[in-house]
């Protein structure tokens, strides 16, 4: 069996269509992996690339993908509804066929050395490739964004895993980190109130805390202000645990609560096979429904 890797970098370009045109070229071009998915959002300014390949083809595209990102996005001039701290804000890869956990964080830190050493970008470790615990939650290591890193420097346990120990003055920061199978997955609404999506998203991470249904889900609201509406956008950290049925659920009855219709639902990237079945599982309550039955 071939070593496989799901690699999906976010950059901080949701505007430019030929921007992420030229970052999705080089990530295609520099190696033999496969261009999955690729989107981009004027909203959140940001675009996300799935791509999958061997762990050393993943590398190369991934420091070209970045390469152009560093060259053609400057932070000081971003807007968006969307947490960053760098042009090439978040690059996480996902063991997919015969990688180890151990193999997948080696490769996560060959990845932040390629961007930290060849582009001068410090580089933040998250999650299981974190070497310090405060940096191990993303949103932890996001916190205040480009301009509160900028504001108050790389210091005071801001320090960088790896690379300079300053901001990129035009791409900022990076955070690369291994981790498991994610869902992000959106939920818009019908009203232009952000403080309902707020409202909305705080209550799924409460649930989440809580125990109860919405364990590994991570949520925030955002304002669509070119289409004149709000999303609850979501992460599902844990979709063996939590379908995007159960999210849609949750956020559609807690949106009734407040007076207010769902509009519709988005997925970013890709999903895996397995989590598309138990959200139809979940969805019409057929827990004996196998991917034998399916043709």
């Amino acid at each position: 069996m071939s070593r496989l890797v799901q690699c999906i970098p976010n950059f901080s370009e949701g505007r430019r269509p030929e921007v992420l045109a030229k970052i999705v070229e080089a990530i295609d071009k520099s190696s033999n992996v496969s261009v999955i998915d690729y989107s981009m959002d004027p909203d959140h300014n940001r675009a996300v690339v799935t791509f999958i390949g061997a762990p050393e083809d993943i590398r190369v595209s991934m420091l070209a993908g970045a390469r152009v990102a560093v060259d053609l996005i400057d932070l000081n001039f971003h807007t968006g509804g969307h947490p960053r701290i760098g042009a090439v804000d978040v690059v996480p890869v996902v063991a997919l066929e015969d990688m180890s956990q151990e193999e997948i964080i080696e490769l996560g830190h060959d990845i932040g050395r390629d961007i930290a050493v060849k582009l001068d970008v410090p580089v933040y470790y998250y999650e299981d490739c974190a070497l310090r615990n405060q940096c191990k939650n993303l949103a932890d290591v996001r916190r205040g964004g480009f301009e509160a890193l900028k504001a108050r420097g790389l210091i005071d346990g801001c320090e960088p895993d790896v690379g300079p120990g300053e901001l990129h003055p035009t791409a900022g920061a990076s955070v690369v980190g291994a981790r498991g199978p994610l869902i992000a997955f959106n939920v818009n609404l019908k009203s232009n109130n952000i403080s309902i999506a707020k409202k909305i998203a705080a209550r799924i991470r409460h649930m989440r805390g809580s125990g109860e249904a919405m364990e590994g889900v991570k949520a925030i609201g955002v304002e669509l202000t070119t289409r004149g509406i709000v999303q609850v956008s979501t992460n599902i950290t844990k979709p063996d645990l939590v379908s995007m049925w159960d999210v849609f659920d949750m956020v559609q009855k807690e949106a009734k609560k407040l007076g207010v219709e769902v509009l519709e639902s988005e997925l970013i990237g890709a999903i895996r096979r397995q989590a598309l079945m138990n959200t139809v599982r979940s969805a019409i309550k057929l827990p004996d429904l196998t991917e034998k039955r399916v043709i």
